[in-house]
């Protein structure tokens, strides 16, 4: 009974040090305060294998080329094996405007069908794309 006592007492004692160390730190560096001050999260999905994030990122005000000052975004499709050590890659598709996703579809060989609609020229276009870990290509289909 003593030993569980001081058992008890021993992680209790590494219980309340543990608390102590928690560090807060103020981030200055300019670009990765407007990264996350910007950024938006505008589609997560899961595949059996696959962990997909897809975030917009405006663009400078007027980078659409109105005279309202509206923006374009650029669009970032973080992609991560499901696994202990998961292999991560990273793509971007710059300058689209009024983006929207329409359908994310996940297909065989751990390939992703995504649809997204932008307006070019003022008219409303859809993209199709097809996503692995390794790369980010336009649909041939």
């Amino acid at each position: 009974m003593k030993r569980i006592i001081v058992i008890l007492g021993f992680l209790i004692s590494i219980n309340c040090l543990a608390q102590d160390s928690i560090q807060i730190d103020s981030i200055n560096n300019e670009e990765i305060v407007d990264i996350f001050n910007t950024i938006q999260l505008l589609k997560e999905f899961k595949t059996e294998n696959l962990m997909i994030r897809l975030f917009s990122y405006g663009n400078e005000s007027g980078s659409a080329g109105f005279n309202n000052g509206e923006i374009t975004d650029d669009i970032y499709f973080a992609v991560s094996e499901i696994d202990e050590l998961p292999k991560q890659s990273l793509f971007r598709i710059k300058n689209l405007y009024s983006t929207e996703i329409v359908s994310i579809v996940d297909s065989k060989n751990d390939k992703v069908l995504i649809a997204l609609t932008h307006i070019e020229n003022k008219t409303k276009k859809t993209l199709k794309l097809e996503l692995t870990i390794n790369e980010l290509t336009k649909a041939s289909r």
